[in-house]
């Protein structure tokens, strides 16, 4: 995974362009699932790993976005996700919408 993500991150800082990372609650990665099953967790942690990429590249301009059909659990993923941000010392804007 990370050398297919790599190359963008890299474009990305070449440009000074900023990335959305975006996790989907449907389309949550086969591991994701088996580790972490169809949670707003699973959410958090899949947008925390690829953003922990970007970090490893010192790339910083990045945006967070969760995207959930059901409003309830787009909120627990969000608050999940600001929750960690705080505990990892993290301060990236959330996208909402």
């Amino acid at each position: 995974m990370v050398e297919a993500f790599t190359p963008l991150i890299e474009t990305c800082k070449k440009f000074d362009r900023a990335m959305r990372i975006g996790t989907n609650h449907g389309s949550l990665s086969a591991r994701i699932l088996s580790f972490y099953g169809d949670s707003p967790r699973g959410m958090v942690e899949s947008a925390i790993e690829f953003a922990d990429m970007c970090r490893a590249l010192d790339y910083h301009n990045f945006v967070f976005s969760m995207k959930a059909s059901n409003p309830v659990v787009m909120i627990q993923g969000y608050r999940l996700l600001a929750a960690e941000m705080y505990r990892l010392g993290w301060d990236y804007p959330l996208h909402l919408g």
